[in-house]
């Protein structure tokens, strides 16, 4: 199958109706002679709406045809039920044949009321439907038949543009139900109907309707409504039009140095504006709407990105090397003398650098501009490692700055936890999702992983390596809990010792205190215990390696959290009573009785103890009776308001017993008594 943008053929379709004769802009054209005695200037000329309509239309095509010579592009010109050319060869894709055509229609006259737009829309819809020379390639295949018409026009209101897309609509369908029956000829899949009102003077706008925005009128038809007056207003339009139908891009080149017309012993920095394919700023920027260099020209509805011209070279080859992207380009005002001096310059063989100015006040080269076989082009240059180099190496960080990862242990650890094709549930019957325990195995690992050599100690420690080893498992048996008490014991022998540490810690001397021993062996056990402490709620074992280190630190626990929830404290409970010996437990019973020394017995009767801790001091409640500042405040609160009103037996305690009607039974006990 064969696909076809709407941009790959394009109809105009032009208004010959009154309002295009009437005058819209006036122009100054006596501005060589000079002012003087007796000087009487020439009265200004206006142009019709026409002219300015041809010459907006003109230069739409003169862009497109310049970036897509290759009849890519096509275009076509219809007024009335003239005009169009011959077909869509290529020899029918330039100026002459445009110009040649409108001159045979002429200029529309203010007597005739007939404005043939309509004629002019299906005269377009059938053109369209007139196969190109690429699609006649691929005859064989299915081919989707796109197009774009754009309608230049002067309504009189919103039910006139209603009107109008009504009877685009009927025309197409006629259109396509011929042309499904006619040899040669392709239905049009989707046509984009663009209508651009004009009107010959600023007033009050006669069209309210959304603009700039496509609405689908079925399944083969959307058109869009702009609006815009007729003189530099409608030409600026076009060119909006023109950027955003192929997806152009505009680049102004700023501070080109260029002599004086008249004193050419002087010379002044001038700009000049080109066109292109707007993928030479998306290949070098990605976003081109977040770069400082992005800025709207005055008068214009498109952005543009502001470059500064560089000192010019020869055309060199090994720049080209650099070179992400080449793309044509055409000067916006090709007339303009800075467009022509800019163009011979380029054509004489010399090329262009021109700096990109980015964020934080950096420049940086982002293109070239330079000739090839008579043609110029915009290349962009490529701003980061050019790809025929080597690629960059894990230890280079940002800006070449070498930095020091830890990459042997990166590798360990992308070699030690390599997925692998999961053979199935075994014969235990496991309910645990591969994936998830993949996931918790990598997570357990890299609970405290460092990055870099500089920022750990343990990890430079090779004395350390297999306590951290086996503490980053899931289970840990006897012998592993033993392993890891004897590496605690020696790293206690290697301070009593005072020998040095490996590693970040052993060339510090940050004055008097950071240098010493006692302060990096001080620093080393913080970051041990924050491992341990990291892992010890993997198994039980592991709390064992950190009950120790804590007792050999002379550190209290750290209290148990409320989340472990009463059942998983009982069962370490169990675990530590039952490891005790006949006397231990029949000394713990007695403790427990009278609530223990060295025990404290929480709120909620959860036990927790200190191992190898002092025993803790009791907490003196400053004659408060036992009761926090909440429990205080409440009562004051009560208090207060029991002596205002009688409480509510709704927010009585739980529990207590609420009387009802006692009212009825005051008024039984009255009448007893009376009776």
């Amino acid at each position: 199958m064969a696909l076809y943008p709407s941009s790959h053929k394009t109809i105009f379709v032009l208004d010959h109706g009154p309002y295009f004769a009437l005058p819209c802009h006036q122009v100054e054209f006596d501005v060589g002679r000079r002012g003087g005695p007796g000087f009487i200037p020439l009265a200004s000329i206006s142009k019709s709406v026409w002219t300015v309509v041809v010459e907006a239309v003109a230069e739409y095509c003169r862009i497109v045809w310049d970036i897509f010579p290759r009849g890519e592009k096509l275009i076509r010109v219809v007024v009335g039920e003239e005009g169009g050319g011959e077909g869509w060869e290529e020899q029918e894709q330039n100026m002459n044949s445009v110009m040649e055509g409108l001159a045979m229609v002429g200029r529309p006259t203010g007597d005739d009321r007939n404005s043939s737009i309509l004629e002019g829309i299906g005269r377009g819809l059938e053109l369209l439907c007139e196969p190109s020379p690429k699609q006649l390639k691929v005859v064989e295949d299915t081919v989707v038949n796109r197009g774009r018409l754009v309608v230049m026009t002067t309504m009189e209101g919103d039910s006139h543009h209603q009107q109008l897309l009504r009877a685009v609509e009927q025309q197409l369908a006629a259109v396509n139900k011929q042309a499904a029956v006619t040899a040669g000829l392709l239905p049009l899949a989707e046509c984009e109907v663009v209508i651009v009102h004009t009107q010959p003077q600023v007033g009050e706008a006669r069209l309210r309707g959304e603009q700039d925005t496509m609405v689908k009128l079925s399944s083969t038809l959307t058109t869009t409504l702009y609006s815009a007056v007729a003189g530099p207003a409608l030409a600026s339009k076009l060119l909006y039009l023109c950027l955003k139908h192929y997806n152009l891009a505009s680049t102004t080149v700023t501070g080109i140095p260029m002599k004086e017309e008249q004193n050419a012993s002087s010379s002044a920095n001038y700009d000049v504006e080109l066109f292109h394919l707007g993928e030479s700023h998306v290949k070098l920027l990605g976003d081109v709407s977040d770069m400082p260099c992005l800025s709207r020209r005055e008068d214009c509805e498109y952005m543009t990105v502001t470059l500064k011209w560089c000192t010019p070279r020869g055309s060199a080859g090994v720049e080209l090397h650099h070179s992400s992207g080449t793309y044509r380009i055409t000067p916006t005002e090709v007339n303009s003398r800075q467009s022509s001096c800019l163009t011979n310059f380029l054509l004489s063989g010399r090329s262009v650098m021109l700096e990109m100015q980015k964020r934080g006040s950096s420049k940086s080269m982002s293109h070239m501009l330079t000739s090839h076989g008579g043609e110029i082009f915009i290349h962009t240059l490529s701003s980061s490692r050019s790809t025929l180099e080597d690629p960059p190496s894990i230890s280079e960080g940002p800006g070449g700055r070498v930095t020091d990862y830890r990459i042997p242990d990166l590798a360990h650890l992308m070699r030690t936890h390599r997925l692998a094709p999961w053979p199935g549930p075994g014969t235990q019957g496991e309910t645990v999702n591969p994936t998830t325990k993949a996931k918790q195995m990598l997570d357990m690992v890299t609970k405290v992983f460092p990055i870099t050599i500089s920022s750990t100690t343990i990890f430079n420690m090779p004395v350390v390596v297999p306590m951290i080893s086996l503490l980053q498992g899931d289970t840990l048996t006897e012998e592993g809990v033993a392993e890891c008490q004897k590496i605690i014991y020696s790293l206690i022998s290697m301070e009593t010792k005072a020998e040095t540490l490996p590693g970040p810690l052993a060339g510090t001397n940050t004055g008097k205190k950071g240098g010493r021993k006692d302060e990096q062996y001080r620093l080393m056990f913080t970051e041990l215990e924050k491992f341990v402490m990291a892992h010890s709620s993997n198994s039980p074992k592991h709390f064992q390696v950190m009950e120790c280190l804590m007792q050999v630190r002379n550190k209290p626990l750290p209290v148990k959290r409320e989340a472990e929830g009463e059942a998983g404290l009982a069962s370490k409970e169990l675990e530590r009573y039952q490891a005790m010996t006949e006397r231990e437990k029949l000394d713990f019973n007695m403790s427990e009785g009278r609530g223990g020394s060295g025990s404290v017995v929480g709120k909620e009767g959860i036990k927790t103890e200190h191992i190898g801790a002092p025993a803790a001091k009791k907490v003196k409640l400053m004659g408060l009776g036992g009761k926090n500042l909440l429990e205080i405040y409440m009562e004051r609160l009560k208090r207060e308001a029991s002596k205002k009103h009688v409480e509510f037996a709704g927010r009585r305690n739980l529990g207590e017993v609420a009387k009802l009607y006692i009212k009825m039974e005051k008024e039984n006990m009255v009448k007893e008594e009376a009776g």
